[in-house]
């Protein structure tokens, strides 16, 4: 077999496709269908923030008894706003000729396949902030963020406990009549583990995970999860496992995250399409190979409510950047905080 050379993998004809088609392959939250593509988001007129009207979700009033001798008083449908920012990141990587010679191997090489997989991941830490920053602190009771009633363990003096049944129920229930459209829950590998020792957690085929195994981005859930017969469920919701989940405290006191999403809860758009360069510093005898990404992460229901532009993670994590446009019912995320036997 012939080896993988620089010239196979860099090509930017062939490599930016396939990193894209990659990356696309690796996300889990969009392959679960929490995250959808929306064309409101992607912003290719230009600008920092995304503007998404919408119409309230309900009409206001009772209704009134016919009366020949008064006429009926016309009521009005409400209208808001929401608003996504638009996030520009990039990172570019370095391989000199002598590190390749000392590996026996092609370093560029080596950090061209890797691409992808570092991308996915980076995007998932912005996704994950932007939660971060809607729910506020783990049980902190942090009546001031956005998503605030859509905490599980919302209540002063509540006690973490384990993932279970019930806190799925409870999840469920911060729904209403629309708790049994909750498709999928993210959770930190030590929640994972700690499900899997419990034996709570099945496997089911990528089929029976989104009721097709070709998902709305174009990748698959078979890509996702590794193979078909391989997406792990937890009392018929779909699991994402990240380490990157919201947690707190150390050892025995660590509390995680459980993020409870209906489909299309996080909406995504691409400001401008993944662009891929590379240099040869024939000087330095070296390769250089960058990256930048221009997208938006936009948790339906939610606005953006301050003036900064392009903002880090710490910036999305932040509650005061954040506010509420849609009633509780119709948000389409609940966090429960839980404990691991796993610390």
């Amino acid at each position: 077999m012939a080896p993988t050379r620089r010239s196979d993998v860099i090509i930017p004809e062939v490599f930016v496709p396939y990193v894209v088609q990659a990356t696309t392959n690796l996300d889990r939250f969009l392959q679960s269908g929490v995250v959808q593509p929306l064309a409101e988001l992607n912003g290719t007129e230009g600008g920092d923030f995304v503007n998404i009207p919408f119409w309230g979700a309900n009409l206001s009033g009772d209704q009134e008894v016919l009366s020949d001798s008064t006429s009926l008083t016309p009521g009005k449908i409400s209208t808001g706003k929401q608003i996504g920012v638009q996030l520009h990141r990039g990172r570019a990587f370095e391989a000199r000729d002598l590190a390749s010679i000392a590996a026996g191997s092609d370093a560029m090489a080596a950090i061209g396949n890797k691409l992808a997989a570092y991308i996915a991941n980076q995007r998932q830490k912005d996704l994950l902030a932007t939660l971060e920053g809607c729910f506020g602190s783990l049980n902190a009771n942090d009546s001031n963020s956005a998503f605030f009633a859509m905490c599980v363990d919302s209540e002063s003096g509540d006690s973490p406990a384990v993932l279970s049944p019930r806190t799925v129920a409870a999840a469920r229930a911060k729904f209403g009549e629309q708790g049994d459209k909750l498709a999928a829950v993210a959770i930190h590998s030590n929640t994972y583990y700690d499900l899997v020792e419990r034996k709570l957690i099945d496997y089911v085929s990528t089929a029976d995970a989104r009721g097709t195994t070709t998902t709305q981005s174009g990748g698959t859930m078979a890509n996702a999860y590794g193979g078909d017969d391989k997406v792990p469920t937890f009392c018929g919701l779909n699991v994402i496992v990240s380490d990157d989940v919201t947690t707190t405290g150390s050892g025995a006191t660590t509390e995680y995250a459980a993020y409870f999403f209906q489909p299309g809860a996080v909406g995504s758009g691409e400001q401008a399409a993944l662009d891929i360069e590379q240099d040869r510093d024939i000087l330095a005898k070296s390769d250089a190979i960058s990256y930048d990404a221009h997208y938006c992460y936009h948790p339906v229901g939610s606005k953006w409510a301050v003036t900064t532009t392009n903002p880090t993670v710490a910036q999305l994590q932040t509650v005061a950047n954040w506010s509420k446009v849609y009633e509780n019912k119709n948000l389409g995320i609940a966090r429960a905080t839980v404990v691991s036997n796993y610390d």
